[in-house]
């Protein structure tokens, strides 16, 4: 029994030498402590502040939009004929999309993009209930959908414009 402890406890000895990477190796040689050098820490490079640009962009895009529903409200004012009512929808709907493909397309900072996410999704409703009365413009619901969801969308454009440091706009509800 002695000799089966004895080569019980030699085995383990050798695997004990093998994982630590000793059994049938030369010892590693002796090194100098090596000294670290200085090195420059790493610096951040700072995240631009894209709220003047996203302002201005914002801005150029809503003072068109301004000016074209101006004109068209005008234009649009005392049309009565039902080719004339689905003309002046579908070129609220044009501008109303080409509003939402700029304001899509400005950087925001990143703190803004519950807000922006919010006004794009109320313009896109805007838009196609204006797609909606441009095929039938006698149709109430479709009527009623765009009075609410433009006031909603006035609504975020201006939590938008309070991000960029813009004045706001009055809201006309439906």
């Amino acid at each position: 029994m002695p000799n089966l402890i004895r080569g019980v406890l030699a085995a383990a000895t050798l695997v004990v030498l093998a994982g630590c990477g000793a059994a049938g190796t030369a010892a590693a040689p002796v090194t100098a402590p090596v000294t670290p050098t200085a090195t420059a820490a790493p610096t951040s490079t700072p995240t631009p502040d894209l709220t003047p640009t996203a302002a201005a962009a914002y801005l150029a895009a809503a003072t068109t939009i301004n000016a074209a529903e101006a004109a068209l409200n005008k234009a649009c004012k005392n049309v009565t004929a039902l080719a004339g009512v689905k003309s002046c929808w579908s070129r609220y709907e044009a501008t109303n999309r080409a509003f939402l493909t700029t304001i899509f397309a400005i950087a925001y900072p990143p703190f803004m993009k519950a807000d922006v996410d919010a006004q794009i999704a109320a313009e896109t409703k805007t838009v196609a209930d204006e797609a909606a009365l441009a095929a039938n413009p006698n149709d109430n619901a479709s009527y009623a959908a765009q009075s609410t969801d433009s006031t909603a969308e006035s609504a975020t454009a201006n939590v938008v414009r309070h991000d960029l440091g813009l004045p706001q706009v009055p809201v006309i509800t439906p």
